[in-house]
Formats: C-alpha cells, sequence, structure tokens
C-alpha cells in the first residue's frame, strides 16, 4: 500500500514520543513573531523547545497543561532559574490565553523551600514567575486564583485581571515598571500587599469586588488615585497605608459593609476621600497622620457612620424607594452567594441586618421583613439588635416582625450553639507535610528585657508557686490598667507602648486586647511562654463584642492554662485544675461542670458569676479561637500573614488562615 505525502507525515508524528505539536519554534526574528506551542501532555515543554531555542525564543505562546518541570524550563527562558538565580533567557512575552496548570512534575523555585505545582488547573501557582524578567502576559480569560507573589519582582508593564478571580497577597509585589491595571468587572478578592512599592503605578480603579482586607494597599509607592465604582461587598480599617503619593479615594458604587476605624494612614498628600455612591452604615472614623483630609465628601448617600463629623450622614427619607429595593435585592443576593470569597462569609449577616434597619427606618415594612427572614432563618441569634432597636419602632405589633422576634429569641442560645458546633479535625495539621511551629520569643529577647525591667515583673510576681505568681501578674494588670472597651492607644503594639499611649492620651485604661497584650508580654519577659487568643462569636462579623485572653504555659501542670485580665478571670475544672479556652469551650460543649474564681469582676464595679461569665459571655465568644504563629513583642504591628484561627469542621472564619486541628492549636511549646 502507497502512502500519499500527507499521510507519510502523519504516520511518522504518530510514532513520535512525545506526541506534540510545535508550532513556528525558531530563532527569533526581526519581525518578533509569536512562537506558539502546543502542549499535548504536561511535562514536555523542554523537549518541544530544546536547549538550542530556549534561550533565544522573546514571544511565546502556549497551549495545553503546564506542570512542575514546565513551568520550570519557563522560567528559565524568562530570565530566572529554580534557585532565583539569572539566566540567559530572553522571554519577555507570554500569551498563556489558552494554558492551564496540571500537578506534578519538579518543583519549579526555591522559595524558603522547594515549592511544587500544588493548586487548580486554573490557578497560577505561587511565586510562579517570581524574579522573571516578563514584561507582558496574556491570562486566560476564566481562572479561579492567582497565587501568593505569582509575579513579584517581574519586569511587567501592564496586566489585565481574568473575570471572578481570587488575587492572593503579593501578586506584583515590587514591579517597579507595572503602570496599568484593567481590573474586571467582577472580582472575588484582593489580597494584602497585591501593589506593594509597585512605584510606576498611578491609578488603580476596581469595580464589582466582594473583599478588600486592611492594608489591601500598603507601600503603594506610586499610586495617587483609589477608585471603586462598583459594588464592594466589604472593605477592611486602613484600606490605604503608607501611599505617600496618594491624592484621592472616591467610592462610586454601592458599598454594603466595611471595617475600622482609620479608613487611611500615613498618606502624606491625601487630600480627598469621596462617597459618591450608596453606602450602609460606614465604620471609617478617621485617618492616622494623613494631615490634608479631616473630612469626607459625600455627594451620594451615606446611611449610618460611626463619626458623622468625619463621614456626614444622609437623612434616609430622602432616598428613594426604588434605589433601597435596589439595595435590598443586592443584599439579598450577597447572602445567598455561594461562590464567595471565604473572608465575606461571615459579613453576609451584618450587611442584611444593615440592610433591614434602613428600610425599617423609611417605613418600608415587607421589604425590612424580608431582610429579617433571611437572618432568621440562618440562626442569627441577636434578638436583642432588633427587639430594641427604633429603627423597628412602628413594626412591634405587625404579625410578621413579632414571628420574626420569637424566632431570634429561640436562636440565641448560646450555650446550645457550642453543643452542637461541628467537631474538631484532630492531629490533623500534625499527619500533614510542611508543619509550622507555633513559637515564642526567649526571655532574654532584647525588647522582653526591657519590659521586664520597665514595669519591674519580679516584683509584680512575686515569691509563691508558680500558679499563685501567675495570678499575681494577671491581678496587678486587672487592677493597674482598668478594662475599657471602647479605646485602644494608635501606637506599637507592645506593653511598654501600650501603657505609655493609654497614660498620654489621658485615658484610665484600654480594652481587653490591650490588657491581654500587655499580661502576655509581662509572662514572656519572665520566661513563660505565653500569647493572647481573640475569641469571637459565630456571628464575629456582625458581633464586634469579641474579647480576648491570654493563654501562658505552667510548667508546673505541663498545659496551658487561661487568665483574662479584663474581668480577673480564671477557671478550672471540678477538681481546682486551671483550664485554658479549648478545654473550657470542649467542657460546654459536652456538658461538664466549669468553676469560675471568686475574685472574678469588671474594674472593681460589678462581679463576674458563673451565669453571666461563662454561660452567656464567653459561650457566645468561643466559637472561634484566633492567635499568632509567632509570638514576640509587637507581633500584631508587624504584618498579620501568620495569624491563624481554630474553626470546627466545615466552618468559616472572618479572620486569620483558618485551621479545624485543635491538637495543632494547642500544641506544647516545647
Amino acid at each position: 500500500m502507497r502512502l500519499t505525502h500527507s499521510a507519510f507525515l502523519r504516520s511518522l508524528l504518530s510514532l513520535a514520543a512525545p506526541v506534540l505539536l510545535l508550532v513556528g519554534v525558531r530563532a527569533e526574528t526581526s519581525s518578533g513573531e509569536v512562537q506558539r506551542v502546543v502542549l499535548q501532555r504536561p511535562g514536555t515543554l523542554a523537549t518541544l523547545i530544546g536547549e538550542r531555542q530556549k534561550f533565544k525564543i522573546t514571544d511565546l505562546a502556549i497551549e495545553g497543561a503546564l506542570n512542575g518541570s514546565d513551568l520550570r524550563f519557563l522560567r528559565e527562558m524568562a530570565g530566572s532559574d529554580y534557585r532565583q538565580q539569572p539566566t540567559e533567557g530572553c522571554l519577555r512575552r507570554l500569551d498563556l490565553s489558552r494554558a492551564t496548570f496540571a500537578r506534578g512534575g519538579e518543583p519549579y523555585i526555591f522559595k524558603d523551600t522547594c515549592v511544587s505545582l500544588q493548586g487548580g488547573p486554573l490557578t497560577v501557582p505561587h511565586f510562579a514567575f517570581r524574579g522573571c524578567r516578563l514584561k507582558q502576559v496574556v491570562l486566560p480569560e476564566r481562572m479561579d486564583t492567582i497565587g501568593v507573589g505569582a509575579f513579584e519582582y517581574t519586569a511587567l508593564r501592564s496586566i489585565r485581571i481574568p473575570e471572578d478571580v481570587v488575587m492572593m497577597s503579593w501578586v506584583f509585589n515590587r514591579c517597579d515598571s507595572l503602570a496599568q491595571v484593567e481590573f474586571p468587572q467582577r472580582l472575588v478578592e484582593l489580597g494584602l500587599y497585591c501593589f506593594r512599592d509597585c512605584e510606576s503605578l498611578r491609578t488603580l480603579r476596581i469595580h464589582d469586588v466582594q473583599y478588600l482586607p486592611f492594608y489591601v494597599f500598603q507601600n503603594v509607592t506610586g499610586l495617587e488615585e483609589l477608585v471603586v465604582d462598583g459594588t464592594l461587598w466589604y472593605a477592611g480599617g486602613r484600606l490605604c497605608d503608607n501611599c505617600p503619593r496618594l491624592r484621592r479615594i472616591e467610592f462610586g458604587g454601592m458599598v454594603l459593609a466595611t471595617g475600622g476605624l482609620s479608613i487611611a494612614s500615613n498618606c502624606s498628600r491625601l487630600s480627598e476621600i469621596m462617597f459618591s455612591g450608596f453606602a450602609l452604615p460606614i465604620y471609617y472614623g478617621a485617618v492616622e497622620n494623613c494631615p490634608l483630609v479631616s473630612r469626607c465628601r459625600v455627594t451620594g448617600s451615606v446611611m449610618w457612620s460611626i463619626n458623622s463629623d468625619f463621614l456626614p450622614v444622609t437623612d434616609v427619607s430622602t432616598v428613594s424607594e426604588a434605589l433601597l429595593s435596589s439595595v435590598a435585592d443586592t443584599a439579598s443576593a450577597v447572602f445567598a452567594a455561594e461562590n464567595v470569597s471565604e473572608k465575606i462569609y461571615l459579613h453576609k449577616d451584618r450587611i442584611v441586618r444593615e440592610c433591614a434597619r434602613i428600610l425599617a427606618m423609611r417605613g418600608m415594612k415587607k421589604e425590612a421583613c424580608r431582610m429579617l427572614r433571611l437572618l432568621a432563618e440562618s440562626g442569627y441569634p441577636f434578638v436583642s439588635r432588633i427587639v430594641s432597636d427604633t429603627a423597628y419602632a412602628t413594626m412591634k405589633t405587625d404579625p410578621t416582625f413579632v414571628e420574626l422576634r420569637e424566632q431570634f429569641q429561640k436562636n440565641a442560645d448560646f450555650g446550645e450553639m457550642i453543643h452542637r458546633s461541628p467537631s474538631y479535625d484532630t492531629g490533623a495539621m500534625f499527619r500533614g507535610a510542611n508543619l509550622p511551629r507555633i513559637v515564642y520569643a526567649s526571655a532574654d529577647d532584647s525588647l522582653l528585657t526591657r519590659i521586664r525591667s520597665y514595669f519591674k515583673a519580679d516584683y509584680i510576681a512575686g515569691s509563691g508557686s508558680e500558679l499563685e505568681r501567675l495570678k499575681n501578674v494577671m491581678f496587678w494588670v486587672h487592677d493597674y490598667i482598668k478594662h475599657r472597651g471602647d479605646f485602644l492607644p494608635a501606637t506599637r503594639r507592645t506593653a511598654i507602648d501600650l501603657v505609655e499611649g493609654y497614660l498620654r492620651a489621658g485615658r484610665d485604661g484600654m480594652n481587653a486586647r490591650g490588657q491581654a497584650i500587655v499580661l502576655a508580654e509581662l509572662y514572656q519577659s519572665l520566661g513563660w511562654p505565653a500569647r493572647f487568643i481573640t475569641c469571637q462569636s459565630k456571628f464575629y462579623a456582625d458581633d464586634m463584642d469579641a474579647t480576648v485572653v491570654t493563654v501562658v504555659w505552667s510548667f508546673d501542670l505541663k498545659k496551658w492554662v487561661m487568665m483574662d485580665a479584663s474581668m480577673a478571670a480564671y477557671v478550672t475544672d471540678e477538681n481546682g485544675l486551671l483550664l485554658h479556652p479549648g478545654e473550657i469551650r470542649r467542657r460546654m460543649k459536652d456538658g461538664r461542670p466549669l468553676l469560675l474564681n471568686e475574685e472574678a469582676n469588671w474594674n472593681h464595679r460589678e462581679r463576674m458569676t458563673k451565669e453571666n461569665y461563662l454561660d452567656i459571655y464567653m459561650a457566645k465568644n468561643l466559637y472561634y479561637l484566633s492567635g499568632y504563629l509567632h509570638n514576640r513583642p509587637g507581633i500584631e504591628s508587624e504584618a498579620m500573614e501568620d495569624y491563624y484561627t481554630l474553626v470546627p469542621i466545615g466552618e468559616k472564619a472572618i479572620i486569620g488562615i483558618p485551621v479545624y486541628d485543635d491538637a495543632w492549636f494547642w500544641q506544647s511549646p516545647f
């Protein structure tokens, strides 16, 4: 049988290994022709291109799935090898519009450790092109995630972000030439420090976005203008920090929720903050070290502000019912949405509650009850927020409102909420690879040595047994620093700075967070491993009344114990054994006895009882527990990349990196 010329070529290709198609790969011509590669199997890019062409191609388009080996080779083509050392590669323009990623292959970069490709097919891997000399990258239209530091330290000049994507932290860190970012119509999340030290970036215009964390625009050295012109579900406090050229911030769309209190800090040229769209309650109450701005400009509608002198409020009666109905529809859609950033998950309740409140104030009872029903059916427990709110004064006898109020009342059993909570995945992180250890500063740390001397910590602790000394230090903090829930000094969060800060401010105390930090650092200065733990309710985004306690390692008991300086409280079992928050929560869940010390009190004005402290206050606040991986003086004034939250299986946390392993969270410090 004779073969035609084309059939003969096909038969040869069928015998070749690997079975791949390579189109137009050759030395770069003067016309700058784009070279195209089609991968039919991951791990074969090096075979297709070959060593002769590896350092000659400047424009490359890839179709198919890239694994770790392909990415390693591609990095070398783009000027940076596995160990981030320069290569002769001259690849400057890369088209990934028809590419995906596949697990497996060699590690592609050494960044503190060997990094292998672990993500999904639509995820640009962590540090994928870190340090490469790429000037232009075309990303696929459909992606779900851009990994940590994926393009940091590159020569990118512009980038178009795909729709509905999560951008993790440090993505474009130190991209000195990056001057233009085209955001999609819908962005899920923008991670911390995405544009840190991007000195050529002048304007950022973001459209619909679910989540902007605090400090998201920190050290964006070239940024002059930030505009969010779409629907913003949630933005954290200190949105912009240390942006020396920033002049203007504008919210032109719908703002559903924010953190607080400062919207910006250390922006010396910032002169205008404008709300030209519609905003539900805003918790931005000030700026810090931004001398040119003292008041926001409102040309749209702001329904509530934590500081109306800083952010003026609009009379709700002047807002059209049509606009408020549109807001209600948006809030309902947010509440029902499933493909959302995990960090927005718990804010959905606050958004719906505030929307219901505004609708009630406007007299739109039916719409208000529609919002309240969403809350009631989700298990929202804070009946007092509804019953005592004057916004609902005209609805007290409305049959639908009465029915909903009864449902809220049934939801408000916090002890039952703990009892019904899912279990933890005990030991999961210990079974996993690359286990991070929770670490504690040594007592000979220079700042801890200063703290020990400054407070005369040895005198405070006394000379009794270990448990007596632990209690002495806790009682001293309780007596010396009154609990004042509305104040924390705007200073570096070390024991000395916090105490001097509240004294300078002329206040008579500080909140539980400040007290817990001071207590933890006093313990550390005396040689006890210690850390402060944030205790939150299941509905933390809507219930900002969390508490912070200190846990300290008892060498005698060989375990962690809790000391609560805000209430002079500690908790024991029926045999007098001191417990830590995890053990307290476990006993609440199992219905086992808990005892509160007799001295527990609030500022020596109100005695704490088991009923009001454990059964109500702590039962509410022990649903999620958060703490730092590194525990040293001033940790909270540094980046919060190592902040972890212990959550039951299947639950989501609003702050920190979620972990489900309680054994890891309460691991021994040794």
